[in-house]
């Protein structure tokens, strides 16, 4: 443990000791603001007719922009690549060979996930060589303030016209308002610190910032609160405890985060429920009405009870990968809990390999946490430690991880925090390198087959939608995949 604990503090060390931000790497953030975080926060653009299929097709053009790159740059973590492609096809011909007879959806679900954790690997060593983590703070840190902006407009011109804010419309982009909660889970810890670009290119500046940012966090959590998500607010209060236990330098992070998230609620009483009620003279939308409600699990006991039941049918090799969909529950099309959804669609096995492999990263970054104090220190690990934590906190209760947006921020935050871990310089031995001559082009060939796979739907999605729609009877959408998100097997 002694041995482990001096090669982390050695590592950052080494890190410390980097050169600081330049102008390029403020070029850098304009960039990823503009063609990364807005493609899902800002444009309002539709495919065809849902937001929800726009945030799909999205997150399936990033995966391919991937692939196509991945091959032509050279990478060190080419070994790990090469592992993760072996282990990914021993899956994929696992899966295929035991469900078999859902061919199209397992290959939907299953090469999406696959691509998502080669790329995860890929974007982390992107960032790692281009010395793009602060770059990727200030975007994100941008991003929201964009969309805080956009939301305070869109608030003003309800109210001007004697509107209530109705938080299922207010909500553009978003089925449903609580799927905006996971964008918070996911982000509001990024608002904790203060990026280091302007140190060096505007020191005058630097001194607005922290302000700023507190009154950013703050206005973010108002929309939390108005979104009625209560998920985001346990997984605020969980994760805000589990880094108080990390260090004296985190309990100053954990601090800031509750100020922030008292403030979001008084601005919230203040913007979403007083200012209405008086300018339009009609009760508005508490957040406390949420809070209300107790324990109540809004159906989630059903779709618990009904995983349960899949569970103990095939415990060892489980329904295959989005067969939960295929159970037309009339509820859902994910059991909201993401322990009981592996289990069901992938095995008992299965589900207990990736809960320890998750549970041995954290714990490994909680110590890399714990031990970084004074000049050592990365905040932005911490940070992003807190936001993957939250990630997984309200996976238990939401289908964080099935929905587009927040699945593809997820698996961006892992690849980032990823980043932070100083790679040795591998040298590849002459098989290894002909070796990834040929599996480089591997995730290109995935991608196509998925493609070829979605073709159907995608080709006629509105038609699907609509059949599925009717043939479902559940008076509502199911979005998984799509914004209709029930498969039937024989489609």
């Amino acid at each position: 443990m002694t041995t482990s604990i001096t090669h982390l503090t050695q590592t950052q060390q080494q890190q410390s000791q980097q050169a600081g931000p330049n102008a390029r790497d403020l070029i850098l953030a304009l960039v990823f603001l503009l063609a990364g975080f807005e493609i899902l926060l800002v444009l309002k653009l539709e495919y065809p007719q849902s937001w929800y299929d726009h945030q799909r097709l999205m997150e399936l053009i990033g995966l391919t922009l991937s692939t196509v790159f991945l091959p032509f740059l050279p990478f060190r973590s080419a070994p790990r690549l090469c592992r993760a492609h072996a282990l990914v096809a021993l899956v994929l011909l696992a899966v295929v060979a035991i469900h078999g007879v859902s061919l199209r959806p397992v290959l939907v679900e299953s090469l999406t996930l696959a691509l998502l954790i080669i790329v995860a690997i890929w974007w982390a060593e992107v960032i790692r060589i281009a010395r793009l983590s602060d770059a990727l703070l200030l975007s994100a840190q941008l991003s929201i303030a964009l969309y805080v902006a956009n939301s305070l407009l869109w608030l003003a011109a309800s109210l001007a016209s004697g509107l209530l804010p109705d938080p299922f419309s207010f909500f553009e982009g978003f089925i449903n308002p609580r799927f905006f909660g996971a964008w918070v889970t996911l982000s509001w810890p990024l608002l904790l610190l203060r990026p280091r670009l302007f140190d060096e290119l505007a020191p005058s500046f630097v001194r607005w910032l922290p302000g700023l940012l507190f009154v950013l966090a703050a206005l973010w959590w108002s929309l939390a609160y108005f979104s009625g998500t209560r998920a985001t607010w346990l997984a605020a209060a969980v994760t805000l405890a589990l880094t108080a236990l990390c260090s004296p330098a985190a309990r100053r992070v954990a601090l800031r985060g509750i100020l922030a998230i008292a403030a979001g609620y008084v601005l919230h009483q203040l913007l979403f429920v007083q200012m209405p009620s008086w300018v339009t003279g009609l009760a508005s939308t508490d957040a406390l009405d949420r809070l209300r409600e107790g324990v109540s699990l809004s159906n989630r006991d059903v779709l618990w009870r009904r995983a349960w039941q899949g569970i103990l049918e095939r415990p060892w090799l489980g329904a295959g990968p989005m067969m939960f969909s295929a159970t037309n529950n009339g509820i859902a099309s994910t059991t909201h809990n993401i322990v009981l959804q592996l289990a069901y669609e992938w095995g008992v096995p299965f589900a207990l390999l990736v809960i320890a492999a998750t549970a041995r990263a954290l714990w490994r970054q909680f110590l890399r946490c714990r031990i970084e104090t004074g000049a050592s220190m990365d905040p932005i690990r911490l940070v992003l430690w807190m936001c993957i934590v939250g990630g997984l906190i309200e996976a238990q209760l939401d289908g964080l991880l099935s929905a587009p947006h927040s699945q593809l921020l997820f698996v961006v935050l892992v690849a980032w925090l990823l980043s932070l871990n100083q790679s040795p310089p591998v040298r590849l031995t002459a098989l290894q390198s002909n070796l990834w001559k040929v599996l480089r082009f591997a995730p290109l060939a995935m991608m196509l087959i998925l493609w070829w796979a979605i073709w159907p739907e995608l080709s006629n999605l509105e038609a699907w939608e609509t059949e599925t729609f009717e043939r479902t009877g559940a008076g509502h959408f199911q979005p998984r995949f799509w914004l209709q998100g029930v498969v039937f097997p024989s489609m």
